[in-house]
């Protein structure tokens, strides 16, 4: 769950909406409900706003959603707002995958305490991580036919990301080159400098040595650098009445490398969020064969080094849930001495050393 926030609620109605009037084109902006879903996740602050304005003329009024960067406490190490906003800025104008509109930036923090974007808000479906949708919900109770639907939808929306044309259509943003590069070799430098932010100071020896593993093994000299969207999962994901994707959320962690970091972090979560939970497979799932071929007909290439990237997943997933934990134990949602031993001993730990066949946490 999400850590929650206090807020004058109707103070952020009034400061969004004084604000909203004062963009170029709008009039008569008023945000009449407001929410925080509790299932919104670690990174952001997400809020869902029925809101009514007139933009050149138009009247809207299907709503808004308000992407915060947190007030307190920051599962990364810096925090770029920036990186989402443009990133479905870009998707939109190259129109290869479908994203959210982008209606309004605020970067200096003077109207909520910290930057925020708006997008507009749509209305379709996205699946749950809490609880898990491969135990309960829309996407458990669908026929297999629509689960299909689903999957091979989303598996197809993995492959335009990565066929995204990443200089011509100006994602070179994303580029992190102090810490190496170009492409993969950045999120090798960044993820070590990441796991050491998370634990600060703290013993690590698992996540050392998968780094290092991971270090040793890098097949991505030969590799395509892609785009990579980051967080590619079916809860970044919202789904119209047909069972395909309409919209893809959550671009905070798109990167440079293979297209196959993101298959291999989708083939992961997945795989974390069932076997990981002692939960079954779904029956319109295709299995991970079944999820690699439908890729690579996509992409219209051979997928390589699936398992190297499939484990990448699981290391990256390894040192969020060492920031994750921070945070639990910040807010007293966990005692440090739970949060010590919850961030060394658990699933995706486990998983972790059974991925790379390195002994398994105590």
């Amino acid at each position: 769950m999400a850590i929650p926030q206090d807020r004058d609620i109707d103070a952020l109605k009034a400061s969004l909406s004084d604000w909203m009037n004062t963009r170029p084109g709008v009039s008569d902006a008023e945000v009449s409900f407001l929410v925080n879903p509790e299932a919104s996740g670690f990174s952001n602050e997400t809020l869902v706003c029925d809101a009514a304005y007139t933009r050149d003329g138009q009247t809207r009024d299907s709503g808004i959603v308000v992407r915060k960067r947190p007030t307190d406490y920051a599962i990364f190490p810096t925090y770029d707002m920036s990186v989402q906003y443009r990133s479905m800025q870009n998707m939109a104008a190259c129109g290869s995958v479908p994203v959210p509109e982008i209606l309004w930036v605020e970067d200096t923090g003077d109207v909520l305490g910290e930057p925020f974007f708006i997008m507009e808000r749509l209305h379709g479906r996205v699946p749950s991580d809490n609880p898990p949708f491969f135990s309960e919900g829309w996407v458990f109770e669908a026929s297999p036919e629509q689960q299909a639907e689903l999957y091979n939808s989303s598996v197809d929306t993995l492959a335009a990301v990565a066929r995204t044309d990443w200089k011509a259509n100006g994602f070179d943003f994303v580029e992190r080159p102090q810490y190496g590069g170009p492409g993969f070799a950045q999120q090798l430098g960044y993820q070590r400098y990441y796991a050491g932010w998370a634990a600060e100071d703290r013993p690590k020896p698992l996540i050392d040595a998968a780094l290092d593993w991971f270090d040793a093994n890098d097949p991505s000299g030969s590799m395509p650098t892609e785009l990579n969207w980051g967080d590619a999962r079916p809860s970044n994901l919202m789904y119209g009445d047909d069972f395909k994707v309409m919209a893809v959320f959550d671009w905070e962690m798109a990167d440079l490398g293979p297209g196959e970091v993101d298959l291999g972090w989708f083939l992961y979560m997945n795989r974390f969020l069932s076997e990981g939970a002692g939960i079954s497979w779904l029956p319109g799932f295709a299995d991970r064969e079944g999820t690699i071929a439908r890729w690579e007909q996509a992409m219209g290439r051979t997928a390589e080094h699936v398992d190297y990237f499939e484990a990448w997943g699981c290391l990256r997933f390894c040192i969020i849930m060492v920031a994750i934990v921070n945070m639990q134990v910040k807010y007293g949602a966990l005692s440090a001495e739970e949060g010590s031993y919850y961030e060394q001993n658990n699933p995706s730990t486990q998983m972790l050393a059974q991925y790379l066949g390195l002994p398994a946490p105590e």
